[in-house]
Order: structure tokens, then C-alpha cells, then sequence
């Protein structure tokens, strides 16, 4: 038990050191701003496409760009 842990520290040591587990942060928040939304014509939210207010006229988009032009999240879909 005492050399599995051991191991355990060792690993998360390298890990740190090498600064992967910032790359990691980094590469998922990349990942979440080029996730695919939905806007629509005249509203002021993005939503997933299974959100319950997205009407017919929706819009494929990205987060980023949903965001930098204006649009917040949906308070029910939570995107």
C-alpha cells in the first residue's frame, strides 16, 4: 500500500513539474469556448440544441462567438 502511494505522489510530482496539468486546463477551456451552441433571430441567450425555449430559428454557433457578440448562457439548459 505504502509503494502504491508512494508511486501515486510521484507521478502527480512529474506531472506538476511539467507543467501538463496546465496544458490540460488550458486545452479544455479551448474545448468549452469552441462548443456548439444555438442562438436565435431575436433572442439574447445561447442554449444546447435540446433546450426547451429554442425556437425554430435556430442558429449554429460557437460559445466564443455567441459570447463575444453579446448573447449569455440560458438559465435553463445551462449550455
Amino acid at each position: 500500500m505504502k509503494k502504491i502511494l508512494l508511486l501515486l505522489i510521484t507521478i502527480l510530482s512529474l506531472i506538476a513539474a511539467s507543467g501538463t496539468a496546465c496544458n490540460i486546463s488550458a486545452h479544455t477551456s479551448e474545448i468549452t469556448q469552441q462548443t456548439i451552441v444555438y442562438i436565435t433571430r431575436t433572442g439574447s441567450k445561447y442554449h444546447r440544441g435540446d433546450c426547451r425555449y429554442l425556437r425554430q430559428s435556430k442558429m449554429q454557433t460557437t460559445r466564443k462567438d455567441a459570447t463575444r457578440n453579446g448573447y449569455t448562457a440560458c438559465s435553463v439548459c445551462k449550455p
